[in-house]
């Protein structure tokens, strides 16, 4: 019935047995009050007894020995009014106790109970608490139980039956107000266990249940709903953490640590740097630009995910693989033992990663250059060992790409330098500082000029005359090998239109356009544009492009044979040449490189190549023209070994636009002073 009841009730009859309680009290103060005296001397008593015993406990307290601290209590046998004493430690548990014969130590819970309720009890057992202290420093409690009825025994007996009336009156009232109290504070202590619970262990799926009705099970009902509240916002935040913790940690294409998380792990290996040395690796796909502008930014993507796939496979456990941004990636490898093991796993990461893929039907052709830095040989900061693995990778293209590079302090000179050719090199069209020059290429057997080949220049007011195979490359690195191709043809054209109709002009095509220029629109242009009949245009490109051989590389190819254009096949021998390469796509011309032209006359294998090279294009009608012809011996070879034309310094260097029309002059009067001294040689022979 008390549990239906509602709180306001329950407090009302509180309030009621409180007062008949103290009424009956207050009755009796008059009987109790000659008892006072007696009591009070047992209270001092006991006071000093306590307070004496735990001067003597101290030591037994702090050295935790509870055995000592029970011969101490022991000596309480000889005062026959203690009852039980209890040495109670910091944590309120019993340390010591101490009974008299048929006496039993309660529990420190009881004895917590027994104490605090001291003050308000003027019973004839006396409970008296002295702290224990050490230093100032409270380390536990003393509690004596000490019986006063001897004390009083007499006056007791006067108003025992006064007592006995008041003790049955008093004994109803406390069974009231203890079961009413208990129908209060259990309830409420029980949901306050539970609060503390959740609040340490933030396990907010946690429910209290009750059958109660009243306002404890109200407050009850409304715990369950906030946990329930709690609950649902925590599920929440956890997944905004966890999607917040992936948008700063992760790299969104390709799973990988981002820039943010590498910093962060970077950091952590530099803490245990001490005894566990490791390497920075920077990583920079080969031409990735080409891939996105070529073939889409999802083929792109695709591309990336696939390189970090790929450097998770490689990496060992431990290793950490992030995605910097664009196409450069980077790796940590923890507790590497030497170099040497560096080394191998940057093998490995070159074998997996430089060769070309297949992407949804497409070729795609990967490569990778890599530079390492060692920490802590290399730094022991974060920002220092990044740039150094930056200033290796700058060497690793330097050096030609698909290589590892470990940093070197001599490098920063050669990377400085690199860095004032890209910033140089995006304005100098429109600064006028680029030009083009033709070296003149000759028919061999009539020794009379074909046409030239067009070289593009760059001259710095600073940085004074930059060599092309410099300049070129950081060109196609930096993405201006377009357009600075564009005006190379476009010059070229306009110049050849002015040329006599027997002359050609021949111009290289890097790579990178053949991979992500429509050519033959591009040429169609220049050609309308400028006048120039397209059979007197001859591109050429390296072995390079075919190394990446694609069905769209072939439809460049073949746009512009359709238009016309003749088509040479650059420094043929000294890359990837592959029969299957001429089968595929005619040439119309194979040059043979200058590496074969200067052993020509000196080693016997470099003649026998050239021979089957000539033996071969003649065979798949191509022309032959060999380079960097510079002695009358090489030329003589060649045009016994059937060579159709030549160009090199003997001919002549590169001439600017206003020097070839003179050279054609003294060209053609040269080679007729030339003939009729053959021809007079010849009738006086």
């Amino acid at each position: 019935m008390l549990n239906n009841l509602r709180l306001r009730t329950k407090l009302s009859l509180v309030v009621i047995t409180s007062t008949l309680m103290a009424s009956l009290l207050l009755f009796l103060v008059v009987t109790v009050l000659e008892y006072h005296d007696s009591r009070h001397r047992v209270e001092e008593r006991a006071q000093g007894l306590a307070r004496v015993l735990a001067q003597n406990v101290r030591a037994p307290l702090s050295f935790e020995d509870p055995a000592a601290a029970h011969r101490v209590l022991e000596g309480l046998g000889a005062v026959p009014e203690v009852r039980w004493a209890a040495l109670l430690d910091a944590n309120a548990a019993v340390f010591a106790s101490f009974a008299h014969k048929g006496q039993a130590v309660p529990s420190a819970f009881e004895i917590g109970r027994r104490t605090a309720a001291t003050e308000a009890s003027r019973g004839s057992l006396v409970h008296t608490l002295e702290l224990v202290r050490v230093d100032g420093a409270v380390v536990g409690q003393l509690v004596l139980c000490t019986d006063a009825s001897p004390a009083f025994s007499a006056t007791l007996a006067r108003a025992v039956l006064v007592l006995v009336g008041a003790a049955v009156i008093g004994l109803l009232a406390s069974a009231v107000a203890v079961k009413v109290q208990d129908g209060m504070v259990q309830p409420i202590s029980g949901l306050a266990d539970v609060m503390h619970d959740v609040s340490r262990t933030h396990s907010y799926a946690t429910r209290v249940r009750t059958q109660r009705s009243d306002e404890v099970g109200a407050l009850y009902d409304g715990f369950n709903l906030l946990l329930g509240e709690l609950e649902a916002r925590d599920t929440v935040l956890q997944r905004q953490q966890a999607r917040l913790f992936t948008l700063a940690h992760i790299d969104a294409v390709t799973g990988l640590s981002n820039r943010h998380h590498f910093r962060l792990m970077l950091d952590e290996a530099l803490i245990r740097l001490s005894g566990h040395p490791f390497a920075v690796l920077c990583l920079d796909l080969d031409r990735f630009k080409t891939v996105n502008d070529a073939l889409g930014h999802d083929v792109g993507d695709m591309l990336l995910t696939l390189v970090g796939q790929r450097l998770m496979a490689v990496s060992r456990e431990g290793d950490m693989v992030a995605r910097l941004g664009g196409d450069e990636f980077a790796m940590i490898l923890l507790d590497v033992a030497d170099r040497h093991e560096v080394q191998r796993i940057a093998d490995r990461v070159l074998a997996t990663l430089c060769a070309s893929v297949d992407i949804e039907g497409l070729t795609v052709p990967m490569g990778v250059s890599v530079g390492i830095a060692l920490a802590p040989r290399d730094g022991d900061q974060p920002e220092q060992l990044l740039k150094n693995a930056d200033l290796a990778l700058y060497g690793a293209k330097a050096g030609g790409r698909g290589r590892a590079c470990f940093y070197d302090a001599g490098m920063s000179a050669g990377v400085v330098r690199r860095l004032q050719l890209e910033r140089a090199l995006r304005s100098a069209i429109t600064l006028d500082q680029l030009s083009v020059v033709y070296q003149p290429q000759v028919d061999l057997a009539s020794r009379a000029v074909t046409g030239f080949e067009a070289l593009v220049r760059w001259n710095h007011p600073e940085l004074g005359e930059v060599r092309p195979d410099e300049f070129i490359a950081v060109a196609e690195d930096a993405g201006l090998i377009n357009e600075i191709g564009a005006w190379v043809l476009e010059q070229a054209c306009l110049v050849a239109s002015t040329w006599p109709e027997h002359l050609s002009v021949a111009v290289n095509l890097s790579a990178v356009q053949v991979m992500t220029q429509d050519l033959p629109l591009l040429v169609g242009r220049v050609l309308a544009a400028t006048g120039l009949p397209a059979v007197r245009l001859e591109v050429e490109i390296t072995e390079s492009v075919l190394l990446n051989e694609t069905e769209a590389t072939l439809a460049q190819l073949h746009g512009l044979n359709r238009l016309g254009v003749r088509i040479a096949l650059d420094d043929f021998g000294t890359g990837y040449s592959s029969m299957a390469y001429l089968r595929r796509f005619p040439f119309d011309k194979l040059k043979i490189d200058r590496c074969f032209v200067k052993a020509l006359t000196t080693e016997s294998d470099a003649r026998v190549i050239v021979h089957a090279i000539i033996d071969m294009a003649t065979g798949l009608h191509m022309k032959t023209l060999a380079e960097g012809v510079e002695r009358e011996a090489e030329m003589a070879a060649l045009l016994e070994e059937g060579c159709a034309e030549v160009q090199g310094y003997l001919v002549s260097r590169p001439l600017r636009v206003e020097a070839v029309a003179p050279f054609l002059r003294d060209w053609a009067a040269s080679q007729g002073a030339a003939a009729e001294t053959r021809q007079a040689v010849a009738v006086l022979g």
